[in-house]
C-alpha cells in the first residue's frame, strides 16, 4: 500500500501540490525574463448598482399629512398596547406581525386616509387549521372589533379596497386586551 504510485503516495502528492499552489498564489514573483517583480492579478469587481429613485416631495407631503390625520383618528398610543402598526397602502397594502402574542380577547381599532374604503385582516393561520378576522374601514373615521386570539404568532395586513390611486393612502391599528364581557 505505502509503495511509490500506490493511493496513499498519489494522494499525499496531490496534497502538498494543492497546498504549495495554494500558499504561492497570493505572493509576488520575479519575472525571470524582465527581472521585475509582478504582484498578482487584480480581482475584478462588480459595477455599482444604480442609485435609489428620487422620491415626489408632493407625494411625500402628502402622505406625511395623511399619516398625520390618521394619528389624530386612532388617538394616542394605549397603554396596554399589545400589537399595532400602520403605513402606506400603495400597491397591496400593509404587513405587519408579531411572533408570540398572550391568548385571550383583544379590541382592535383601525382606521385608515386617503382612500375611501380598506380593509384590515388580522391571522393566526398556524391556529387550529387557520383563524382569520376581517374589519371593514370607511376611512377617515375610526372601526373596531373584538377577536378571540391563541397564543402564538399573529399577522395583520391592511388592504386597500379601491380602485383609486393610493400611493399617499396609510391606515394603521391598536390592538389591546379586551375587558372580559
Amino acid at each position: 500500500m505505502g509503495f511509490l504510485g500506490g493511493k496513499r503516495v498519489r494522494g499525499m502528492v496531490l496534497l502538498l501540490v494543492v497546498a504549495s499552489s495554494a500558499g504561492l498564489s497570493a505572493c509576488s514573483y520575479t519575472d525571470d525574463e524582465a527581472g521585475l517583480a509582478t504582484a498578482p492579478p487584480a480581482s475584478t469587481s462588480r459595477p455599482a448598482p444604480p442609485p435609489p429613485p428620487k422620491a415626489d416631495p408632493a407625494l411625500a407631503e402628502k402622505q406625511a399629512a395623511n399619516q398625520s390625520q390618521l394619528d389624530r383618528i386612532l388617538g394616542p398610543r394605549p397603554a396596554a398596547l399589545v400589537f399595532g402598526g400602520s403605513g402606506g397602502l400603495g400597491g397591496d397594502g400593509h404587513r405587519t406581525s408579531l411572533s408570540g402574542i398572550p391568548g385571550g380577547r383583544y379590541k382592535v381599532t383601525s382606521a385608515c386616509v386617503g382612500i375611501t374604503d380598506a380593509t384590515l385582516l388580522i391571522a393566526q393561520p398556524d391556529s387550529r387549521g387557520g383563524t382569520t378576522h376581517e374589519l371593514a374601514l370607511k376611512c377617515g373615521t375610526a372601526s373596531t372589533m373584538t377577536v378571540n386570539l391563541d397564543v402564538g404568532k399573529v399577522f395583520a395586513h391592511l388592504v386597500p379596497m379601491t380602485t383609486e390611486r393610493s400611493n399617499a393612502a396609510v391606515a394603521g391599528f391598536w390592538m389591546v386586551p379586551a375587558p372580559s364581557p
